[in-house]
Formats: structure tokens, C-alpha cells, sequence
């Protein structure tokens, strides 16, 4: 057991990544950190036994799991509460969550250890005036028999050996998805051996990456369909719309980018979004995505739309842009009408909306999460609305007048081509 001031995490986190999680966990307000060694964790376990365990000279199977509180205490006061069983409650309160570093060192860019499956707190829900919605999975860990639980979305760095950030983006993904669609939760290596079953140009292992037709190979292999969005260059608000419609349904969005150099060679990458920040109007200002070259939660902003990124490639790792090329989502196949078909309905509604100096928004629901909101709310004829049978699965375009909703147009999500089943109307 060793419990250390948060300011002498350096020696643990360090490298690119190391610093980037000591600054979010500083935003964070961390204050102690409680190290506890020869962790068993079972993603880097089962990646061990696949590829670890066969080389020659093969690292340890143990990790070190790093646990952050906002609250100080010093270890003799640790071994108290644990002793009397008192001030649990306090420590896990101010439980921030985990950070797992692997045995194995990433050789590639600064020598550091690989961070393995990590859980942080997310950003203040509110900034201002603002919102912030994020993508969550509900994440346990256990500290010497205490239980401590946070609402986060798990991340971890690609690790060349198993999993490019093709899969690393996949293995983030299926945190959400093994809950809304009952998913099965595999390891990187699992996740890079049944993306390959479709060839590629590389090999299989160590991994150089996964292309587009790999992961949504995989994607089809957990029994989902993949909607493709492609992003054009022209004037579109259509990656921010998508991300507001899906993240509302807790269906995760990888972004597939294209990174120019400075130089102009180009590189190419895939990251989840797993939020985003709007104002009082619902325009979206900030994205939040895990990136396993830069952290949890990494701050995105842009000028156009974010078809165009300015984040952490551009500001410190010495690239001229970041350029969202399309958007994969993963969606149940009985959730037939797509994205395209849903959203050229959408903003034919957003364009006389604006006529008429209302806006609106439209998201993908199911329809016990949309009953249980209409709850809150006064509706015309609300008794037959809650009462009224509807699919699993339904697109809701909102139109709304001075912030506050005033018609909803509920879609069937389960056919091929919208087909509007019920207009909502709510008090003022």
C-alpha cells in the first residue's frame, strides 16, 4: 500500500499521454493518489496470453492500478478507515477513478508506459451557461475491499502489438453498446482477431491497423449494422447534428480522420466521440472524444461546423489539420431508417422552422426512455399519448420557441422510409 500527494504523480504518469491524464486529473482537482500494485486486469490478461506470453522475453502479467480522490489523507489515515471501517463514505465521495499502466513500454514515440484501462470522472455537467453531455458507462472498482463506482467511458492507449486505434476506438465503443444492445465485451487482441477475418494489406499481428471495411466487419460480427456518414467539405452542420442525435440514444460515433502534416504527408486515424458541449440554443461548442494518442475527454473546437478539428494534433503534435472524413455508428439493424433518409427530413422541418423564427433539433430514442421524459412535461391529450403503442425505436424532431419545446413529430425508427406516427404538442 502506498499513498502519495497527487503533486508527486510525475514519476507514474509521464510521456505524452501520462501528462495530458496528470492535467485533466488536476481540472479534476485531484489531491491524493493510492497506488496498488500487481493488478490482474482482465483486458491486458487476456492479450497477454494471446501474443505477451509467447515472446521470448515476455513482460510481467501484472499491472499497477493508480486510484485519484479530491480529498487528502496520508496512508497511516487509509489504514485507519480501513481498520474502524469510518471515513469509507468520505473516500468515496471523492473518488475521481483509475488509471491502469502497463508492463509494456511504447518504444514508438517516448519510451513511456502503455496506460491500460482507464475510468476519470468526466467534466462539470455545466460550464456557465452551458451544458456538457457526455457518453458513460457505469464503472466499479475495488481498493482494498472498498467498493467505489463513477459514471465514466473507459479508455485506454493502442498498444501496436494487439490493437492499432481502429480497434482501441471498437474496444471504447462496445462500453455503451454491451449495455443498450447486450454486446459482448472482448479484449483489444479479441477485437483485432475478429475484425481480420475480413484480409487486409498488413498483417494481423503485431497490428498496424485496422481499415474501414475491418471494422465494420467487426461491428457486424457483435450482430450490428454500421451507419456510414460520410462528411462532405461543403457548408453542413451534419457532424455535430449527428453526434447530438446519437449521443442522446447512448450510441457511441467513431470519427474517421484524416491528419495532415505539416509537410503535407497525411496520416489517418479513428477516435470516439464521447461528448459534447452546447449553449442555451443546443449549438454544440466543444466535442469531447477519446483519443488513444491523447486521453479521455479531449477538447475539440472548430471555426467550420467541426468538419475541421482544432485539437491536440494541431496545437502540440505539430500537424496542420485534422479533417473529419466520415462517421461510423454502430446501430441495431431493427433500427432501419437511415441516418441520411432521417436527416434530409429534419432539415426540411429545421428550414421552415427557421421561417418562422422557432428552431428545432431531432434525436434517436426508445420509446420507454421518450415516455418517461414526456412525464415532465404538460401535453395535449397526454393520457393518449403516454397510452398509445409505438416502436422500440423512434427518430424525434423537436421544434422549440424561446428555449422551451412546443411540438415534437415522432418518427418510426423501425421502418425504411420515415413515416411520421404522432405529433406531440406541449402546453406553454
Amino acid at each position: 500500500m502506498e499513498v502519495v500527494p497527487f503533486n508527486n504523480i510525475s514519476s507514474y504518469l509521464n510521456g505524452n499521454i501520462g501528462k495530458y491524464l496528470a492535467d485533466y486529473l488536476a481540472e479534476l482537482q485531484a489531491s491524493t493518489v493510492v497506488i496498488e500494485e500487481n493488478y490482474v486486469d482482465r483486458n491486458f490478461l487476456i492479450d497477454y496470453a494471446k501474443f505477451y506470453a509467447r515472446s521470448f522475453s515476455a513482460p510481467e502479467r501484472f499491472t499497477r492500478r493508480l486510484h485519484f480522490f479530491s480529498k487528502k489523507f496520508s496512508e497511516l489515515h487509509l489504514k485507519n478507515a480501513l481498520e474502524g471501517n469510518k471515513s469509507l463514505k468520505e473516500l468515496s465521495e471523492s473518488y475521481l477513478g483509475f488509471v491502469v499502466i502497463k508492463p509494456i513500454k511504447d518504444n514508438d514515440i517516448d519510451g513511456s508506459f502503455l496506460i491500460g484501462r482507464t475510468a476519470l470522472k468526466t467534466y462539470p455537467k455545466t460550464d456557465d451557461q452551458d451544458t456538457r453531455t457526455f457518453l458513460t458507462h457505469p464503472c466499479e472498482a475495488s481498493l482494498y475491499g472498498i467498493p467505489f463506482k463513477i459514471n465514466s467511458l473507459p479508455f485506454q492507449t493502442q498498444d501496436k502489438a494487439v490493437a492499432a486505434c481502429a480497434t482501441t476506438a471498437l474496444w471504447v465503443s462496445l462500453y455503451p453498446l454491451s449495455i443498450l444492445f447486450q454486446v459482448p465485451m472482448l479484449s483489444p487482441s479479441e477485437i483485432t482477431e475478429k475484425a481480420v477475418t475480413f484480409p487486409g494489406e498488413q498483417r494481423n499481428f503485431p497490428s498496424l491497423g485496422l481499415n474501414l471495411l475491418q471494422m465494420v466487419n467487426f461491428i457486424n460480427f457483435i450482430g450490428l449494422d454500421t451507419e456510414n456518414i460520410n462528411v462532405p467539405s461543403i457548408d453542413t452542420t451534419i457532424v455535430p447534428d449527428a453526434v447530438k442525435a446519437y449521443i442522446s440514444a447512448k450510441i457511441p460515433v467513431i470519427a474517421c480522420l484524416r491528419l495532415i502534416r505539416k509537410d503535407g504527408l497525411e496520416d489517418y486515424h479513428a477516435v470516439v466521440i464521447s461528448g459534447y458541449k452546447s449553449d442555451i440554443n443546443g449549438n454544440v461548442k466543444e466535442l469531447y472524444i477519446h483519443d488513444d494518442q491523447i486521453g479521455p475527454y479531449s477538447r475539440v473546437r472548430s471555426q467550420d461546423s467541426f468538419k475541421n478539428w482544432i485539437n491536440e494534433w494541431v496545437i502540440d503534435y505539430n500537424y496542420q489539420k485534422v479533417i473529419v472524413k466520415r462517421l461510423l455508428v454502430p446501430i441495431y439493424p431493427k433500427i432501419r431508417v437511415t441516418f441520411g433518409r432521417i436527416y434530409s427530413v429534419y432539415l426540411e422541418y429545421q428550414e421552415r422552422a427557421f421561417g418562422q423564427g422557432f428552431y428545432c433539433k431531432f434525436f434517436l430514442t426508445q420509446v420507454n426512455h421518450y415516455k418517461r421524459s414526456l412525464l415532465d412535461y404538460k401535453l395535449e391529450n397526454k393520457i393518449d399519448i403516454l397510452s398509445r403503442p409505438l416502436p422500440r425505436f423512434i427518430w424525434v424532431i423537436r421544434i422549440f420557441s424561446e428555449y422551451k419545446p412546443i411540438v415534437d413529430v415522432v418518427f418510426d425508427g423501425t421502418e425504411v422510409f420515415p413515416k411520421d406516427l404522432l405529433t406531440v404538442g406541449f402546453s406553454m
